[in-house]
């Protein structure tokens, strides 16, 4: 029997030699400067570098262990047809500059976090820190990695979710044509790269396309893993599955459901001969563990800190509602097919190719499903906010039950008009282009700021006069005084309000998300509710994330303020 390289021996030896000569402290010491560190955080960065050796030395016997390995049967991959590939070729290149253009609109509220606590660090500051679950590992290194290249901006800055983005649009087309054969393939690509809500996320410089992206790839290596003999399959998939989790936490809800395909397979094939049956779990699910842990090794006392800490906006009832998510991702449906109806029929469409899907492949809706639903729980569970986002993982296998849905209806009406069985494909194909077509007129609805900052602070610029002054409240006091410096004062309270109203000629004052405000500075709120008046209302693409310019009236403040010169 052949077995895997004994390169591997080597490899292995290296890396338990280098967790055994390096000291924690040395290791700490070349990643970042450790003077003037908090004595808490030096501790928590030492037990981190403690960890991170043993899970390297750990690492090191697993890769030993792999040059026992059976190397599995030899079967290359099903070469891509050419028209296919040229097809696929001209997808990308489009999905490139549909992405592309206009990267430099203005940011958004987290990719200003991202960039102010991560991006801005060195790299070793960043595989080091790990206070906010907004911290997206690969992307933080990536997105800095980016801003060296190409210069501080938000282009830059995003240019990581681009290239994930696009490679999505591939990762897509190889699990479809080894699910459902390339023309649905083909067809799910081209849906992706004229998608209103895929443009929008490869221009958010956040770890989301790259979730999407390993979500993709892990569930193509898992496919061939169960039905090739080659533990090389399933070691590339824990790769990808590892990297994922280290691009973004929720990376767990997919590896879920591909665990769960992976024993509803062993249980269908128990009484069948399968020689690879448990590499899955020790090669692919087991090194995939590993890899995790020596991934985050290093700031696992962090992340503990991180998880158990109770956030501040988990007390945004509205963002934990179910109903409020399910009625966000409705909204987005009716976006990105440009309207209502065509919604409705990508609706109708989707339920078609989810039966037929059950019919011939249920794995594929297990992973769809199960990471949803299971995601789902966890986080209501945990009392944390429902964000749509935090289920674009799901995108690419809803885009292939809408395709498939596609031909079934084509195959129906087929059937009902008595023509040909070959006008089946033909009309499936029209159905699948018109509805790319559909697609993509909302894609000019994409471009532009997510939340207009700039917009905004261009206009009080404009409009402000000698003796006025202007408030921030909420978060747009971190994106004002932090990312856009400005003379501006920031308010948490009434009291706090009054004061600089009565030093004033004029007041004006800024707020974004009101579910937001409502929950940390209710009486900010109901005060500007109450006597302020929206003068101005910077929307963006992003939903709710409108930027409200408001005035105190000048006639009530005038008034105000000459009552206090009399009382003086």
């Amino acid at each position: 029997m052949k077995y895997l390289s004994s390169k591997y021996t080597i490899t292995g030896i290296l890396l338990i030699a280098a967790a055994a000569v390096i000291p924690s402290a040395t290791l700490l010491a070349l990643l970042r400067p450790v003077a003037g560190l908090p004595a808490y955080l030096h501790a928590e960065l030492l037990l981190g570098a403690t960890i991170f050796r043993g899970t390297i030395a750990l690492l090191g016997l697993v890769v030993i262990g792999l040059n026992w390995l059976p190397a599995g049967e030899s079967a290359a991959a099903k070469p891509i047809p050419r028209t296919s590939l040229i097809i696929l070729g001209l997808l990308l290149a489009a999905a490139l500059a549909l992405r592309l253009y206009r990267l430099d609109a203005g940011l958004w509220l987290d990719e200003i976090t991202t960039y102010l606590n991560y991006v801005k660090s060195p790299f070793g500051v960043i595989v080091t820190t790990y206070d906010s679950q907004n911290q997206h590992f690969v992307f933080s290194l990536l997105a800095r990695l980016s801003v060296l290249i190409f210069g501080d901006g938000a282009a830059a800055l995003r240019v990581p979710a681009v290239l994930f983005g696009v490679g999505s649009i591939a990762a897509l087309y190889l699990l479809g044509r080894e699910l459902a054969g390339e023309k649905e393939a083909l067809l799910a690509a081209g849906l992706f790269t004229f998608s209103y809500h895929h443009i929008w996320f490869s221009q958010n410089a956040r770890g989301y396309t790259g979730l999407l992206f390993w979500t993709l790839l892990s569930s193509y290596f898992l496919v061939r893993g169960l039905n090739e003999n080659r533990p090389r399959l399933w070691l590339a998939y824990a790769v990808a599955a590892a990297l994922g989790v280290y691009t973004h936490m929720t990376m767990f809800f997919p590896i879920f459901g591909q665990v769960v395909v992976y024993a509803a397979t062993l249980l269908v094939r128990w009484r069948k001969p399968w020689p690879g049956r448990w590499w899955g779990l020790f090669a692919g699910f087991g090194v995939a563990a590993l890899l995790v842990l020596t991934l985050y090794g290093l700031v696992i006392p962090q992340l503990l800190d991180t998880l158990t800490a109770k956030e501040g906006d988990a007390t945004f009832e509205q963002w934990q509602n179910p109903l409020w998510t399910a009625l966000e991702i409705v909204r987005g449906l009716r976006i990105g097919f440009a309207g209502g109806v065509a919604a409705l029929v990508a609706v109708t469409v989707f339920g078609l190719g989810a039966w037929n899907w059950l019919r011939t492949r249920p794995a594929l809706l297990t992973l769809l499903f199960v990471p949803a639903v299971f995601g789902a729980v966890v986080m209501v569970i945990t009392e944390h906010n429902l964000w749509p986002r935090f289920f674009f993982f799901a995108f690419g296998f809803g885009v292939l039950v809408v395709i498939r849905g596609v031909m079934v209806l084509a195959r129906v009406l087929t059937r009902l008009l008595r023509w040909p069985e070959v006008r089946a494909g033909q009309l499936g194909l029209s159905f699948g282009v018109a509805m790319v077509a559909v697609s993509a007129l909302s894609v000019p609805l994409v471009y532009g700021p997510k939340q207009d900052y700039q917009g905004a602070l261009a206009y009080i610029e404009a409009a402000r006069q000698p003796g006025d002054a202007v408030v921030v409240a909420g978060i747009t006091a971190y994106a004002y005084k932090d990312f856009y410096p400005t003379d501006w004062t920031a308010v948490e309270t009434a009291q706090a309000l009054d004061e600089v109203q009565g030093q004033a000629a004029r007041t004006w004052l800024l707020y974004t998300f009101p579910p937001h405000l409502q929950a940390l500075y209710p009486d900010v709120l109901a005060r500007v509710e109450q006597e302020f008046e929206v003068v101005e209302q910077f929307p963006g693409t992003l939903n709710g994330g409108d930027i409200f310019v408001c005035r105190y009236p000048e006639a009530v403040q005038g008034s105000a303020n000459s009552a206090n010169v009399v009382a003086d």
